[in-house]
């Protein structure tokens, strides 16, 4: 990729397995991820033609998002959709900033944040992380400094993508120990009975599959 800093994807890419273990400050970047992951559900719901009844995002980066769906297939598909989208959407956002969009990739998720927060988010610490992500980018852009957008689109990029790859791998270490607390896994498990294990191991699959492809791309 041509306008990437190499040492700097360095230095993101330890803050990003660094920064996470930090009270706080950690979860609050890992909550990009996390905000990422829950439109990949509702997005699918509102593809299968159901609905987004409300999504909630915590400090200790987890969330949830409630919807309704006509059929259990629908459901299914629901429930699996959260991983494979946020590993995609990493995948995408450094195509975006190696075509030069990293301005555009700011406004854009920004935007994309505003707009889950009038139409979904439903808790009080959600709407705060909110609201200062896209103030924070606000400013970014206000100021139009190049450097700095740049840097920013470039950290948020990093630890979208490595939160991706870590919290699949999550579920699938939960899957193994701690079955009845796997996330989508356990969901999974319940809906179509096969193994919470076999769908954490899906997830780590192919976000692996997607970071790897990312890391043969960025150093190649």
């Amino acid at each position: 990729m041509t306008f990437l800093s190499i040492p700097l994807i360095y230095w993101f890419a330890g803050l990003a397995l660094l920064l996470p273990r930090i009270p706080v400050i950690g979860k609050w970047f890992n909550i990009i991820n996390t905000a990422i992951h829950e439109l990949g559900h509702a997005l699918m719901a509102l593809l299968l033609e159901g609905s987004v009844k409300k999504m909630e995002l915590f400090n200790d980066a987890s969330g949830t998002t409630t919807t309704s769906t006509k059929t259990k297939f629908g459901s299914f598909l629901v429930a699996i959709a959260g991983y494979p989208f946020a590993s995609a959407v990493s995948f995408f956002i450094f195509y975006l900033l190696n075509v030069g969009y990293e301005k555009g990739f700011l406004i854009g998720i920004s935007i994309l944040f505003l707009f889950m927060l009038a139409l979904w988010i439903r808790n009080i610490y959600g709407a705060i992380w909110i609201l200062a992500f896209c103030g924070i980018n606000g400013y970014l852009i206000y100021i139009n400094n190049t450097e700095y957008i740049h840097i920013a689109a470039l950290l948020y990029a990093v630890f979208i993508a490595v939160d991706a790859l870590f919290s699949a791998l999550t579920v699938l270490f939960l899957s193994i120990k701690q079955k009845d607390k796997a996330g989508d896994a356990t969901l999974l498990k319940k809906t179509t009975g096969v193994p919470a294990f076999i769908w954490g191991l899906l997830f780590a699959s192919f976000s692996g599959y997607v970071f790897y492809s990312l890391i043969m791309i960025l150093f190649s």
